[in-house]
């Protein structure tokens, strides 16, 4: 794994252009997303032909600077990092089903809140939701997930981890009272799960339909 491989395999549609997605990127000061002006511009290409752009935009809003690293991937994906980066989650993936993305939001910015009940409450949501999008059948989620495993959609690791992360249990949705509040561990376990799921079951078949759209296209 190198900085290379950057946007193969996950990323941000580039709608085909060459440009940097400045409409995602958040001001890490003040917050303002998107309200950028490129201060300085410096890029690499390799003998592939890839390029890597490192680009300063300074924020129209409050001045600062936001260094963004930055390359367009194989499959036509789009991925950035930024420094400094902004301590808030703001967006999901295009491709993503807009239901799914709030709940991941919803999650996410949990994590970073260290609000562990809600993080799993919402990841678990989300996990569930997912699963329904792929056209998962089962009486609860243990069988929703099983589903997807038998009809090859999930591979076997992932229905493996599944009943490996406590909090995807029926229990963590209807609790009690009494019960113990969730982990750090536990709720970090079940969005690091809710991650890759919706890297199987949306950002790889995305990647894939670019490809063949590049192939069908290319002269």
């Amino acid at each position: 794994m190198s900085w290379w491989d950057i946007a193969e395999g996950s990323g941000y549609d580039s709608f085909g252009k060459k440009a940097l997605r400045v409409d995602l990127v958040q001001c890490a000061f003040c917050g303002e997303l998107g309200k950028f002006k490129t201060h300085a511009r410096l890029e690499n290409t390799n003998t592939s032909g890839k390029t890597l752009h490192y680009d300063t935009l300074k924020c129209e809003q409050c001045g600062n600077n936001t260094f963004v690293f930055w390359a367009i991937g194989s499959g036509g994906l789009q991925s950035f990092h930024q420094l400094p980066w902004p301590t808030r989650t703001t967006r999901w993936p295009d491709h993503w089903p807009d239901d799914v993305g709030r709940y991941w939001l919803q999650a996410t910015r949990s994590i970073e809140a260290a609000n562990w009940d809600a993080a799993a409450l919402m990841a678990r949501s989300a996990v569930q939701l997912t699963l329904r999008h792929a056209q998962a059948e089962g009486s609860n989620l243990y069988t929703e997930i099983n589903d997807l495993g038998k009809k090859g959609i999930l591979p076997p690791v992932m229905v493996e981890w599944a009943h490996e992360v406590r909090v995807l249990g029926n229990g963590n949705a209807h609790p009690m009272p009494g019960e113990v509040g969730t982990t750090a561990a536990d709720a970090q376990a079940v969005v690091e799960y809710l991650n890759m799921l919706l890297k199987v079951v949306f950002d790889l078949p995305h990647q894939i339909e670019k490809h063949r759209a590049r192939k069908i296209t290319k002269p």
